[in-house]
């Protein structure tokens, strides 16, 4: 079957986390995205958070879960020689995705003006922390700096707490989502238009987006949003995380109906007619005194017995799980979200990555190549766009490669 972006080159300038990610969303879609490193180390993320063994091959978890399908070569982007190596790929490109900090592209010689000469109908996608304009723009950000400016720090935690940290990244994979989805919406306008244009993904801007709700309560009411823990915004002691015989469960019960059905599976039908449990505004005025009532209940089972007596009564409820107790959540095989596939060079057997969170009927997303070792793909790629053994040779030698 046709995937979305075959056909569609790529060249990814990025590194670490946003970029990466959003080219590697492409490239699962079929899309032959070429990642550029400098010679040498190459991007960060691959020695970020890596054991030894994966740090000498500069094979980071990290990096192989963002990279995969993309063609890795090494390009010194301030050698004299460079610029015709990349004009050559720029000519043959479709898309560029860049997230150097706001001005240090266009000092390099390769922003979006001086690329749409060589490519005019390019679709040009800058991400970085703040965006390409405004007081900030140039300024360095990773995702834990967008986390504290975008307010995200501030509603995370318990008020005892102070701001907390997600553990995750969530700012750059937002961002890589962001960008993926602003370089579809260009490459169809294309379609239509036969235009390219400049796309600014400011990791900011993603991050306030995923604070949307938050953001317009305060806009429209003046009510900033309080560290509730694990409590639901909603405010009501019926949503909440508590403690099992053996782990911990989440349910979100904020109607009237749900409450019913789970006072109906605790044995204690009695309690949907309680004053404290009958209605929304009881739930929230008693929320303490509930959340006790439910505490003392599921502590007397265990997190199995809870999910499936909850689940098929039809109450919202999931288990707690740590990573190692996903990757053994049923639903998770069954909905094929994790690819394996051939290890690169260098590592033994298969390796096993996330990949797009969505199936289609046509085309599906496919990982079949991990992410590359660095400059992989150097003398491939070149000899592709033109270039004979001896000029890559040459090129080698005076270190432009």
């Amino acid at each position: 079957m046709t995937k979305a972006f075959e056909g569609v080159r790529v060249i990814d300038f990025s590194q670490v986390l946003a970029g990466p990610f959003a080219a590697g969303q492409l490239a699962l879609l079929g899309a032959d995205v070429i990642k550029i490193e400098q010679p040498g180390q190459g991007d960060q993320m691959r020695t970020m958070m890596a054991n030894n063994e994966l740090a000498a091959l500069k094979l980071s978890p990290t990096f192989l879960g963002v990279n995969t399908n993309k063609r890795g070569i090494t390009i010194d982007l301030k050698h004299p020689d460079a610029s015709q190596i990349v004009h050559r790929l720029l000519s043959g490109a479709d898309v560029v995705i860049e997230n150097f900090k706001a001005g240090v592209i266009e000092r390099l010689g390769y922003g979006y003006e001086a690329v749409r000469t060589v490519k005019p109908d390019i679709i040009y996608c800058s991400i970085s922390g703040y965006g390409q304009q405004g007081p900030m723009a140039g300024k360095a950000a990773y995702d834990g700096a967008i986390q504290a400016a975008s307010g995200m720090m501030s509603v995370t935690g318990t008020p005892d707490s102070g701001p907390l940290r997600v553990g995750y990244m969530p700012v750059d994979i937002s961002t890589g989502i962001t960008a993926a989805f602003a370089i579809s919406s260009a490459l169809f306008r294309r379609t239509q238009t036969g235009e390219g244009q400049h796309l600014d993904v400011a990791m900011l801007d993603s991050a306030i987006t995923l604070l949307g709700p938050n953001i317009a309560k305060y806009l429209m009411v003046g009510q900033t949003t309080e560290r509730v823990g694990n409590a639901s915004p909603t405010a009501q002691g019926t949503a909440n995380t508590w403690a099992t015989m053996d782990g911990h469960i989440q349910m979100t019960v904020i109607t009237d109906a749900m409450t019913a059905k789970m006072c109906a599976v605790f044995e204690q039908p009695e309690l949907a007619d309680d004053p404290r449990f009958a209605s929304v505004q009881g739930r929230v005025e008693h929320a303490d005194e509930i959340v006790a009532i439910i505490a003392g209940i599921l502590a007397e089972k265990s997190t199995a017995a809870w999910i499936e007596s909850l689940g098929n009564a039809g109450v919202p409820v999931a288990p707690v799980h740590s990573i190692d107790q996903l990757m053994n959540f049923p639903q998770l095989e069954h909905r094929g979200v994790m690819m394996t596939m051939p290890a690169p060079p260098g590592m033994e057997g298969e390796i096993t990555v996330t990949g797009a969170g969505f199936h289609a009927s046509n085309g599906e997303p496919e990982g079949t190549r991990a992410g590359p070792l660095l400059g992989q793909h150097t003398d491939e790629v070149l000899a592709e766009i033109g270039y004979d053994d001896d000029a890559i040779r040459a090129f080698r030698e005076t270190g432009a490669i």
